[in-house]
């Protein structure tokens, strides 16, 4: 289990609903989640990655559930199977893309996958479990959007970047909408953090192109998966009242 948070069970009887949270960034999120006292529905496509996940939660605080958030029919069905226990917290996960493609190159496939990927899992669930937060006029939303949807990408293709982009924009609108019957939505936007896929693609890189990135980065490295949940879980907190509509910036200073 990845190191976690000796922050206060704050959030003892808060249900939070976090997607991709298979691996990575996610999974972390959902174990820091836990540790607060979140019970956390993990929602994933890879069935033996979230039970694992689950597993590794106290309290028996996890619940796996395996589901593919771009099948909105499944979604819609998750949701009203879900009524009664509807989240407080949602971190909404999916998406990546580490193919690195010349826009030339680009076809309309891989805009529809980038888009589906990134931006129509967020739209689905945002707006189908935000209705019960606002009723209850509390409510955490946390999109994951990326530095490729604030300026550009190394890693990844210019279908990527609007995605992440368009995640920006749908959650200030949602912010906007929503902060008068209490629920917050922000988006963090997570520079080149050293999960098991972008290791791969870092380390596939010749030593002059790694050298170049990390010359621009005045932190000189990549981020931790550690460092890259504290911030998504900093936004679903209880005292997180107040900070709607932003993207927080989590990149090592690439993007300023």
């Amino acid at each position: 289990m990845s190191e976690t948070s000796a922050a206060p069970r704050q959030h003892v009887g808060r249900i939070a609903w976090v997607t991709a949270a298979g691996s990575g960034i996610c999974a972390e999120t959902a174990r820091r989640l836990a540790a607060r006292g979140c019970r956390v529905v993990l929602i994933d496509r890879d069935e033996q990655a979230v039970r694992a996940v689950a597993r590794e939660l106290p309290d028996g605080l996890g619940v796996p559930v395996c589901a593919d958030v771009t099948d909105t029919g499944a979604m819609v069905r998750l949701v009203a199977e879900s009524a009664a226990e509807l989240p407080d917290v949602l971190v909404n996960g999916v998406g990546g893309d580490t193919r690195s493609i010349p826009v030339a190159e680009l076809t309309e496939t891989d805009l529809w996958r980038s888009l589906s990927a990134n931006l129509l899992g967020t739209f689905t669930l945002t707006r189908l479990c935000t209705p019960a937060m606002a009723d209850r006029g509390h409510g955490r939303v946390v999109n994951l959007a990326s530095i490729a949807g604030r300026t550009y990408t190394h890693f990844s293709n210019a279908a990527y970047v609007a995605a992440k982009a368009a995640v920006i924009g749908f959650t200030k609108q949602c912010a906007y909408e929503l902060a008068p019957r209490g629920v917050v939505v922000n988006a963090v936007a997570h520079g080149p953090i050293a999960t098991e896929r972008v290791a791969a693609a870092w380390d596939g890189m010749e030593p002059a192109r790694r050298e170049a990135i990390a010359g621009r980065t005045p932190a000189a490295r990549l981020g931790t998966v550690a460092e890259a949940a504290a911030a998504v879980v900093h936004l679903c907190d209880e005292d997180a009242g107040y900070t709607t509509g932003s993207v927080l910036d989590v990149n090592g200073g690439l993007h300023i």
